[in-house]
């Protein structure tokens, strides 16, 4: 027994050399020295100084406005304090940092002439070093204010819609489980109904059993598919709200995405001409093209050769197609000035 008393105490953790100081320093307020020990609902923020104060310091200091930070005193406002995400404050400084940087560097592809230059962007902008380069990020923002502000728009716009779209789904798929299971209790409704209904007429009709039954189930079929096609085609529901949000969001995104007539490059096309309505060539009624006379001459025809002849027109075919593509062809690019190449080529021919 005695044996046994002097195991357990030897086990047990003194308490004479037990401290709050031993606490990690993560669960203690730099400021009023509060730790999670004493205070388990404690709850600490981290300022953008990156220096952590709790809930109640933070009223205290900065509810009245903006004040200097009691560590490094840098001036910090109440609602600048953020939850921390990451264990590691570095870590939450790099991210933080990021974030910010992201927000001033936020060009899009349409904005470069090429591929190459946007990904040169990117590089550039994954290589600054924040505390280095602090001068060279306000310099940057300050001379692409308007192209920052237009992109953030932009995508505020995007999230704005995205969030819209995401609501109208969730609301059309609530109205189709709605629809269907209404749809599922008035179809066993119709059912029993359509049961007594049978029952009856089994009863007072003189008509056969399997008459009856057919002509039942036959009027089954007829109503509910009926009810189908009116729920499927039903107006005003949450599909067609979808269409319309998902066409002001492509409206939104092509006048946002618009730029100045002067800025924009068009493709030139050099078959292109001032004079193509002036002289463009008519195409007359009939030709003598042995071809197509079959077409349009239907006397000394049998009645198979008609019908092949209804056929073709039936397909929306007619030789004025052909026609207008032939004189297209042969007139085009008759008013394009030769490359010089071409034109040299030409004489050594010759």
């Amino acid at each position: 027994m005695t044996a046994r008393k002097k195991v357990t105490q030897r086990n047990m953790v003194p308490t004479t050399n037990f401290s709050l100081a031993a606490l990690p320093d993560d669960d203690q307020c730099p400021v009023c020295r509060s730790d999670k020990y004493l205070t388990p609902n404690l709850r600490l923020l981290v300022s953008p100084c990156f220096h952590k104060m709790c809930e109640s310091c933070i009223d205290r200091l900065f509810s009245a406005g903006p004040a200097p930070c009691p560590i490094c005193t840098a001036v910090l406002r109440k609602n600048q304090f953020m939850a921390q995400i990451f264990e590691d404050l570095t870590v939450e400084k790099e991210v933080r940092e990021r974030k910010r940087v992201a927000k001033i560097f936020n060009k899009r592809p349409e904005d470069f002439p090429s591929l190459r230059a946007y990904n040169d962007y990117l590089e550039e902008v994954e290589d600054i070093n924040i505390d280095a380069t602090q001068a060279r990020v306000q310099r940057y923002e300050r001379e692409n204010k308007e192209i920052i502000a237009k992109n953030e728009n932009m995508r505020a716009n995007e999230d704005k819609f995205l969030s819209i779209q995401l609501e109208l789904e969730k609301e059309r798929k609530n109205q189709q489980r709605e629809a269907y299971q209404r749809q599922l209790e008035e179809e066993e409704s119709a059912k029993k109904a359509n049961e007594i209904e049978a029952i009856e007429e089994l009863a007072t009709s003189s008509k056969s059993a399997a008459s009856i039954l057919a002509a039942r189930q036959s009027t089954t079929l007829k109503r509910s598919s009926a009810a189908r096609q009116e729920n499927a085609t039903a107006p005003g529901g949450a599909g067609s709200q979808r269409g319309v949000i998902s066409d002001l969001l492509a409206i939104s995104l092509s006048q946002a995405n618009h730029k100045d007539e002067d800025e924009e490059m068009l493709s030139a096309d050099p078959i292109d001409s001032p004079y193509e309505d002036e002289f463009t060539p008519k195409v007359v009624t009939s030709y003598h093209d042995h071809l197509t006379d079959y077409l349009f001459d239907t006397k000394d025809k049998t009645d198979e050769q008609k019908k092949t002849l209804r056929g073709i027109r039936a397909g929306g075919y007619h030789p004025r197609f052909a026609y207008e593509r032939a004189l297209h062809d042969a007139y085009s690019g008759m008013f394009v000035d030769p490359l010089a190449d071409t034109v040299s080529s030409l004489k050594l021919s010759s």
